[in-house]
């Protein structure tokens, strides 16, 4: 069994662990900034990983769970690098005693050998604390790897809310609908002077539209507070909506973006596995700009040309014959980066 070194680096304390082969584990929290005011943004970044060139199987359900203090909220989860397609991520209801539980679940896929990445939660100071709040995550599989080491499978530290702003923001989500809308949804625990929300979309995380604006309410609360707008002409693919709050004196204040995706197909390639031809079709968002990178399993870059779009999808076809094997194509558009395996037979 291959041994392997993982470095747990918590906020204010370093150590070594053992880990082994298919063995899920974690790394330390990074809070930033240290302290968040009531109403602020900050985020919360921790390591998820498999440090084995072994992969961890589907049927074993490798989940990494984060318990997060019911003094800050999350409002999104990022990846870096991409998120992951094989990891499905929940973001569970908040609560005012209990707070918020985020599960990171590999269900669509097994857990590459060799795997690491970056999650990051951005979060909103919600509730002012006499004494820092705990945040931890656990890795686990089900059933059990024999290979597991516990000592590896837990990492914590401590988040500190102080002030108050205007408005404390404990959520923000936008689902699509099964009627191609997209519900617009965030929760308040404390508004003072709050004049009203305005919510915009858009394709690019640069240019936003207005989708709608929430008005003539009580300026000021101190309980939880839901409010929903529902985007009837949402954009088709993957888009980005933007919540901004003005107080009564004019001061707005942003909140992070939430993503949606509002498609009938998956993104990816088809059909695949590929013949050797290498004529295929990928299905993504902006076929014409669109920016794509076909690349052999050791890295190396493989030439391509598109040749015409069908159905709002790229056509693509290899310029050379392609040996069998594993191949990886990249699309970047719409502010991210996906990446697709490809098999040609």
């Amino acid at each position: 069994m291959t041994r392997k070194l993982l470095l747990m680096s918590l906020m204010s304390i370093g150590s070594w662990y053992a880990c082994y082969a298919q063995d899920p584990a974690v790394g330390g929290f990074s809070v930033n900034p240290g302290s968040i005011a009531t109403g602020a943004a900050g985020t919360v970044a921790v390591t998820i990983n498999n440090g084995s060139s072994t992969a961890i199987p589907q049927a074993n359900n490798t989940t990494w769970t984060i318990n997060v203090p019911p003094n800050i909220g999350v409002t999104s989860v990022t990846f870096n690098p991409a998120a992951p397609s094989n990891i499905t991520t929940t973001i569970g209801t908040y609560s005012p005693t209990l707070g918020t539980i985020v599960t990171l679940v590999s269900n669509l896929g097994p857990v590459p050998g060799n795997f690491i990445n970056q999650v990051t939660l951005n979060v909103i100071g919600v509730q002012p604390t006499a004494a820092p709040a705990q945040i931890t995550i656990n890795a686990s599989t089900n059933p059990i790897i024999g290979t597991n080491v516990p000592g590896n499978d837990n990492a914590s530290s401590t988040i500190v809310v102080t002030g108050a702003l205007p408005v404390a923001l404990v959520s923000f989500t936008a689902k699509a609908q099964e009627n191609r809308t997209v519900a617009v949804a965030w929760t308040t625990s404390l508004e003072t002077n709050n004049k009203g929300f305005l919510v915009e979309r858009s394709k690019d995380l640069k240019l936003f539209e207005r989708v709608g604006e929430v008005s003539e309410l009580a300026a000021t609360s101190n309980s939880l507070k839901n409010y929903q707008l529902i985007d009837q002409t949402p954009y088709s693919g993957t888009s980005y909506y933007r919540l901004t709050q003005t107080d009564l004196s004019g001061k707005a204040t942003v909140f992070p973006v939430a993503s949606v995706v509002l498609r009938e197909e998956a993104y990816g390639v088809y059909p695949n596995p590929v013949v050797s031809d290498g004529q295929f079709t990928l299905r993504l968002d902006e076929p014409e700009t669109a920016t794509v990178g076909f690349f052999g399993a050791d890295g190396r870059p493989m030439s391509f040309q598109k040749t015409g779009i069908q159905s709002g999808n790229l056509l693509l076809k290899a310029t050379g014959k392609l040996s069998a094997g594993v191949y990886v194509l990249t699309v970047e558009e719409r502010g991210q980066t996906r990446q697709h395996r490809i098999v040609v037979q």
